[in-house]
């Protein structure tokens, strides 16, 4: 069995086996986190898994917990000494019951129940010294991410539970990636991870983690569900059984307004007056100056267009004109050398050039095939491919700039090259992101695969094996590290060319229907 293939089963295993617990009766830690997040969807996890396990994990959760895992795994090689637990459930209580008597000291994976609450901890370590236990949460994040909210209502559970559970906790600790390790030759964990002493924020919050828990078991007894209240929230917060529970909501929503998530106020109102398609808000309801836009095309079929202002944008293009995208890979734990967690490491480009305003369109493009570091290749064949003066055109100049960034800091006889091409971008998405151009059928996104059908509609995507950035990344990867036979690499890099090079000659059409306006 592939690689890819193995880690997708385990996931599953995994993910259905945390909503059909044996121990239905208790509320895991991965229930407790969804209730936090939506108590209806706890209340189907508890009362209706059924429902649940017909909802996929999409391909970015997927990528979310096969990178914690990655990353858990790493973390053990702190605790040499470590023993796993690999049962479930309740064998996995009693095994981590016998480890203790056995006064192992540490335990990867110690699972506890205890007052109708279940959970694994992700690694527990006995502190000889102060004679209590330390729990280590560990997270496939990065030190410097802010919002770690959630990661201590994580933490929090367990403690509590260790707590009624008799097991004295002195500390807790959150186990981080390092966002400045770079890889440098055989990666030391020590250097990769990072330990934060969450304990004080831990004593902080406790109380309310305790009402919470009280709460969710007497949610988890109802014999209905409370109401979904994600209905209330912009469309990238809703849980994952909001079609379930609300399958009067439009897939086209007042929650897809631009922005409607920073006026929940407005959101609440529209919904309280069982406005749920944007045709039913009002003519005269006041919206900001960036959403009115896209809420006047749906309702009207109106098409919005500010020629003057597009124009004006188009004149500041030059020839040779260079059409630009990236394909990259973030690997949690870097696998190349100079590369720090997360670092989208551009594995691919498609460049389209027009030297002149009829001249022929070029196409040039960069796939890297060989096991090693693609980041000094594909900027030395940039270089070869792009010259020193015209616009080099690109859809979200903030995603193909920081590319570069890391390029040039990874090849530095080319840095001058690379923030120069950087300074010379104009990003093609602005001009609909300004809403200088607005339809409906934007359904208020800027993406290039929203506007394309749009303004080209000969072009599309969907015939397309690799259809997406996301699994652009994913066959990469396969071919990459999956041990495939040599036809299906060529298969795979095949579709990656295909789907890398439609981005630059969709981008040379939106650019040239634009033009006709």
């Amino acid at each position: 069995m592939r690689v890819t293939e193995r880690i997708n089963n385990e996931l599953m295993t995994t993910y259905l086996n945390s909503i059909n617990p044996i121990m239905a009766s208790h509320i895991s830690k991965t229930d407790f986190l969804a209730y936090m997040q939506c108590p209806t969807h706890f209340w189907l996890r508890k009362n209706k898994p059924e429902e649940v396990e017909k909802i996929p994990l999409s391909d970015f959760e997927k990528q979310i917990v096969e990178q914690g895992i990655e990353v858990e795994q790493w973390a053990r090689k702190l605790y040499p000494s470590g023993t796993l637990v690999t049962s479930r459930e309740v064998q996995a209580v009693e095994d981590t019951k016998n480890l203790l008597d056995a006064e192992t000291k540490v335990i990867f994976q110690a699972t506890f129940e205890a007052d109708g609450l279940y959970a694994m901890v992700d690694i527990l370590e006995w502190d000889e010294e102060n004679s209590y236990w330390i729990v280590n949460e560990v997270k496939g994040t990065t030190s410097k991410e802010v919002k770690k909210e959630i990661h201590y209502q994580d933490a929090c559970f367990q403690k509590i539970l260790l707590e009624k559970a008799d097991m004295p906790v002195g500390k807790v600790q959150l186990i981080e990636l390092n966002k400045e390790f770079a890889k440098d030759g055989e990666i030391d964990p020590i250097d990769l991870l990072i330990k934060s002493d969450i304990t004080e924020e831990m004593g902080n919050m406790e109380q309310d983690i305790l009402l919470h828990i009280e709460n969710a078991k007497k949610v988890m007894q109802n014999d209905k569900p409370p109401l979904c209240e994600c209905i209330y929230k912009a469309r990238n917060h809703h849980c994952p059984v909001f079609a379930y529970c609300h399958p009067h909501v439009p897939d086209y929503s007042v929650h897809d307004i631009c922005r409607i998530g920073s006026s929940p106020k407005k959101l609440q109102e529209m919904i309280d007056n069982d406005w749920l398609s944007i045709t039913d808000i009002p003519k005269e309801y006041e919206l900001s100056s960036t959403q009115q836009p896209q809420v006047h095309v749906t309702n009207t079929n109106d098409v919005i267009i500010h020629e003057d202002k597009i124009r004006e944008e188009l004149q500041r293009i030059e020839y040779p004109i260079y059409f630009l995208d990236y394909e990259t890979y973030p690997a949690a734990i870097p696998v190349f050398d100079g590369c720090y967690p997360f670092q989208q490491v551009p594995f691919q480009y498609s460049l389209h050039t027009l030297h002149e305003p009829e001249g022929e369109l070029v196409h040039t493009e960069y796939l890297q095939t060989k096991d090693d570091n693609p980041m000094k290749p594909l900027a030395e064949k940039l270089r070869a491919d792009i010259g020193d003066t015209g616009t080099v055109i690109v859809w979200n100049k903030k995603f193909e700039g920081k590319c570069n960034e890391d390029l040039a800091n990874f090849v530095p006889e080319l840095a001058e090259f690379l923030h120069g091409v950087n300074n010379r971008f104009y990003d093609l998405m602005e001009i609909f992101s300004k809403q200088h151009y607005v339809h409906k059928d934007f359904k208020g996104s800027s993406s290039i695969k929203a506007v394309l059908p749009v303004l080209v509609p000969d072009l599309s995507y969907t015939d397309l094996v690799v259809s997406d950035g996301g699994m652009a990344c994913s066959v990469w990867k396969q071919m990459m590290f999956d041990g495939l036979s040599e036809q299906e690499q060529k298969n795979i890099a095949a579709n990656l060319l295909e789907y890398c090079k439609l981005d630059t000659i969709a981008m040379v059409e939106i650019w040239r229907a634009l033009q006709l306006i």
